[in-house]
Order: C-alpha cells, then sequence, then structure tokens
C-alpha cells in the first residue's frame, strides 16, 4: 500500500471511529499482504501456536521476522513488494513470494505451505522461480540463520530431517 492510500485508510478509520481491515483471497493472500507490509501482528494473528514453522516455534520465528522487520525500518523501508513464485526445489512446486524493496533490492524469498485453508508451514527458499522477472533482486535477508560445521550448512526440511550443503559466504 502506498502511502498516499495509507494515510486516507488512517483518515477514514479516525473518521469513522472503527478499523477497516483487510479482506483476503485466501491464507497465501493474506501472508503475502502481512509480510509485505511488515506486519508482525497480522502474521501472528494468522499462524497456528500449535504449528512448528521451518523446524521452529512460532513465537521464535515471528521474533526473527519481527528482528528482520525493525532492521527494515531502522533503514526507511515501510514495506515490500510481494512477487509470486514457486519452489523449484526441495519443495518443488509450493507457492510462495519474492518479497523485494524497489529501491535497495534486498529481498527474501518465502515459500508457503498451505492445506485445507490453514498455513502449515512456511520458509526461506533459496531456489524461488517468479512468475515475472524481478530484475532488482540484489541483496538476501536472512531471517533465519544455519547453523554450520565445517563449511559445511546444516538445515531441516519441512519433515524435519536434517539436510547438508556447501555454505555461500557470499550471503
Amino acid at each position: 500500500m502506498d502511502l498516499e492510500k495509507k494515510k486516507l485508510l488512517e483518515q477514514l478509520e479516525q473518521f469513522s471511529g472503527g478499523k477497516f481491515e483487510k479482506i483476503y483471497d485466501g491464507p497465501l493472500d493474506a501472508f503475502a499482504y502481512n509480510f509485505s507490509t511488515l506486519n508482525i501482528d497480522g502474521l501472528d494473528s494468522l499462524l497456528s501456536d500449535y504449528n512448528n514453522y521451518d523446524g521452529v516455534s512460532k513465537a521464535y520465528y515471528l521474533k526473527l521476522i519481527e528482528k528482520a522487520f525493525n532492521n527494515l525500518k531502522s533503514q526507511g523501508i515501510t514495506s515490500l513488494l510481494a512477487v509470486h513464485g514457486v519452489c523449484s526445489g526441495c519443495i518443488n512446486g509450493c507457492s510462495g513470494f519474492s518479497f523485494v524493496d524497489s529501491k535497495t533490492g534486498v529481498y527474501v524469498d518465502i515459500i508457503v505451505e498451505v492445506k485445507h485453508k490453514e498455513i502449515t508451514n512456511f520458509m526461506e527458499c533459496y531456489d524461488l522461480k517468479n512468475n515475472k522477472t524481478v530484475s532488482n533482486k540484489t541483496e538476501r535477508i536472512i531471517i533465519k540463520h544455519f547453523k554450520t560445521k565445517n563449511n559445511w550448512l546444516y538445515t531441516t526440511d519441512s519433515f524435519g530431517k536434517m539436510e547438508k550443503g556447501v555454505v555461500n559466504n557470499s550471503e
């Protein structure tokens, strides 16, 4: 949402004495909207307290995301462009988004698993193919850092299985 629309919405809320809420087309749309507007409370309301996300608790992952959001906000970034994509890697075919700042090019690719209209998992994706070209993806935001040992990267997939890969020190 651009600044002009946001100010207009705030004025309408003040005038009406109420709060307007966005109507979403489903959990994937809701996730994209709340992540792109850096709305940690919106993300919190979408996620179950009983699920783990990328192998960690909801509370822990939201703290990591909030830290990343605060870092972006400290750089003057108040929203990110959400560009739809699909994982072509470990969870092939899973829908997701590149969240990109159009000015600086910082970005994060996230895939979101939805079952029965519920977000059951989400995680950073390192093999997301966007539906349209995103030319200014320059610096990856890493939300959940992975433990390394002897230059090998250890992470867990959505089933909790350990995977091993080479550490990329350039990111």
